[in-house]
């Protein structure tokens, strides 16, 4: 899914991924002017310190751009695991993708809601898969659904229920309780024009009732 953005938020983009690029670019620089012979253990730890602060700015501009093309950590993990249903997925790949170090605890809450996610052995490195594409309609629209959802504003609440439910459509009640605003119908308009395909019964009469809105399409 490929949201637009406003002029502003390019803007911001750019200025984050030229910030992504400079650590990275700052912590190859680092490696190749590191020592190859004699190495002495006090002159590693010294290159290594210099690469982790570079790898935790990348991580942040990373965090930066994902918080305002997606919304929280756990809602990018959910997008991207829905994308990716019965495929392998390594930890490097979700680390990324939530571009925080605590992943690991996003996707044990993912779980809790009810998602079949398994982890494929053990270890640092073991991989991990989602096995259902999508929750079960009495699990998707339960109270523990609703209460799980998480976000530091209304747009995001929204938009990981929406995909939490996804294919299912939402009432207006739902959606209320989770945006916890009587104005929600806003803050859908403003994700739709951000380029969420959100759905209502004038998209779908024989799907969707009155006054519902669905997530449509996982990968518009």
């Amino acid at each position: 899914m490929e949201p637009s953005s406003s002029s502003g938020a390019h803007h911001l983009h750019g200025e984050q991924l030229e910030k992504l690029e400079q650590s990275l670019k700052n912590a190859l620089g680092i490696v190749q002017n590191t020592q190859r012979e004699n190495l002495r253990p006090i002159d590693w730890l010294d290159t290594a310190a210099k690469v982790g602060t570079c790898l935790a700015e990348s991580r942040d501009a990373l965090a930066e751009v994902r918080q305002d093309v997606i919304g929280g950590a756990r809602t990018a993990l959910l997008l991207y695991f829905r994308s990716h249903p019965g495929e392998k997925v390594s930890p490097q790949e979700l680390e990324g993708v939530a571009a925080i170090r605590a992943w690991a605890r996003r996707i044990r809450e993912l779980r809790a809601v009810g998602w079949d996610i398994d982890t494929l052995g053990s270890g640092a490195e073991a991989p991990y898969r989602l096995n259902a594409p999508q929750l079960e309609e009495s699990v998707a629209s339960s109270e523990t659904t609703i209460a799980s959802v998480g976000g530091t504003n209304s747009a995001e609440r929204l938009i990981e229920y929406l995909l939490h439910i996804s294919p299912w459509p939402a009432s207006p009640q739902q959606l209320e309780r989770v945006a916890k605003t009587p104005t929600w119908r806003q803050e859908l308009r403003e994700l739709i024009d951000q380029g969420w395909l959100i759905q209502s019964h004038d998209d779908s009469p024989e799907e969707i009732p009155p006054g519902h809105y669905r997530l449509a399409n996982l990968e518009a």
